[in-house]
């Protein structure tokens, strides 16, 4: 069985990554943010905070696709803040559906941090 390869595990990374941005862009950010500070329940610094890492998201994941250091060092960052909404929402879930996408979030950055700290294959030694 073949070992999952460091280009290829930064490349899923960056797949995953640009599902969720590209999912919460319009579903949550946008509409987060035309509501203004007094239109939500979220904090407004989060709705904020949300929409740059998502931008941030799509950057990294270019980077990370074309194995730079700085798209999977990007990535790491942006999960970083994901994680700490995830958990956030674990914490502050008021239905089982807020509860259960909180748990898939957090599971989908625990794997793109997996992905994005996957190490290289040695080189084949000469005999």
């Amino acid at each position: 069985m073949q070992r999952l390869s460091r280009p290829i595990a930064l490349k899923i990374a960056a797949v995953l990554s640009i599902i969720v941005a590209l999912y919460a862009i319009p579903a949550y950010d946008i509409p987060g943010l035309m509501a203004g500070p007094g239109g939500s329940q979220a904090p407004y610094w989060l709705i904020v905070g949300s929409f740059i890492s998502d931008i941030l998201a799509l950057v990294a994941a270019y980077g990370a696709w074309r194995g730079r250091r700085w798209g999977s060092v990007l990535l790491v960052g942006v999960m970083v803040y994901w994680t700490l909404q995830a958990i956030l929402g674990l914490l502050f879930a008021e239905t089982s559906f807020d509860t259960a996408f909180s748990s898939g979030m957090l599971v989908h950055h625990l794997v793109v941090f997996a992905l994005c700290f996957w190490p290289a294959r040695p080189a084949p030694q000469a005999a």
